[in-house]
């Protein structure tokens, strides 16, 4: 598969394009942030809060006036903003990430990743929703100013930082997006400073939802059936929305196991009351001769996170 704008590179959106795939997802993207603006404020500061802590648990020393690189900075730079607070913040992303509204940037963007993600990204800032969610976000945080970032286009497979350049590396819902996760976990144990804080957090394909099928987002999921990813005779239904690597439970205990020895590990199951109602869904599929081949972890579990502190040399 190649990306959007012609590279052997597999990005987010390098799924399908087309007019009718470019409008259908724009306006669920659209009912997405819309309705989910203060959620995903409250979620990011979460987060944040997380991070912080771990930071503090591992070093004992507090997340401020250090250097952090967010791997897949995104369209929304909701870390970023987040982190930026009081550190100096770096964003890498395989997608060009326009800052403001320099033709130019728009024409390096429409090269790099083709029409669909540029008309998407001119899509995003005329309706104003990312707009909205940063000024939501500033407010809660009581930032008065915009948070001062570095946004860097970059394969993090490859990163071009010197060994040992930042404090934190932090990632979330961005790894399984990834061909090769563990190149670019290398490469991000590479650029962390012995007794830096590395934080993971990806989000599970064989999860409910896993495909990432923005009408489960949106609310509107009564034609998607439960775990429909998995399900030969339902697969169809399922519209794409960008590239999974479809990676297992077990791959990605593997992975971190491997790269992050004694790392915290914890997995984070769908939040009560929808949890209960998956157990039941689950038990009622299996007594029909479904998805008997995966495990009820796997199917249950939503993210996956990791927190690991590099070993001083």
């Amino acid at each position: 598969m190649t990306g959007e704008g012609g590279s052997n590179i597999k990005t987010y959106t390098s799924v399908r394009g087309g007019v009718r795939g470019f409008f259908g997802d724009s306006v669920r993207l659209y009912k997405v942030r819309k309705n989910n603006i203060q959620s995903d404020v409250s979620t990011t500061i979460e987060q944040k809060q997380v991070v912080e802590q771990a930071f503090a648990s591992a070093t004992k020393g507090e997340l401020v006036a250090k250097d952090v690189l967010v791997l897949g900075g995104g369209q929304t730079s909701r870390e970023v903003v987040a982190f930026g607070v009081a550190n100096r913040v770096t964003a890498i992303d395989l997608d060009v990430i326009p800052q403001g509204w320099k033709p130019g940037q728009y024409v390096h963007l429409l090269k790099q990743n083709g029409p669909v993600r540029t008309v998407k990204t001119i899509g995003r800032k005329l309706l104003g929703v990312d707009r909205a969610f940063s000024k939501a976000l500033h407010k809660q945080l009581g930032i008065t100013q915009k948070s001062a970032a570095t946004h860097l286009q970059m394969d993090a497979s490859k990163m071009t930082f010197p060994d040992d350049s930042f404090d934190v590396v932090y990632s979330l819902s961005v790894f399984e997006h990834l061909p090769d996760p563990g190149a670019v976990l290398a490469e991000a144990i590479r650029v962390l400073r012995p007794n830096g804080l590395l934080y993971v957090s990806t989000h599970m394909y064989r999860a409910d939802g896993g495909c990432h099928d923005l009408r489960i987002f949106a609310g509107d999921r009564a034609a998607i059936p439960f775990w429909a990813q998995l399900r030969p005779s339902v697969k169809h239904t399922v519209v794409e929305s960008c590239y999974m690597n479809e990676w297992s439970l077990q791959q990605w205990r593997g992975l971190f196991v491997q790269y992050c020895p004694n790392a915290m590990l914890s997995i984070e199951n769908h939040h009560e009351p929808f949890g209960s109602f998956l157990v039941g869904e689950l038990a009622r599929l299996r007594a029909g001769g479904e998805l008997e081949e995966y495990t009820d972890e796997e199917l249950l579990a939503v993210n996956v996170r990791c927190g690991w502190l590099k070993p001083a040399i």
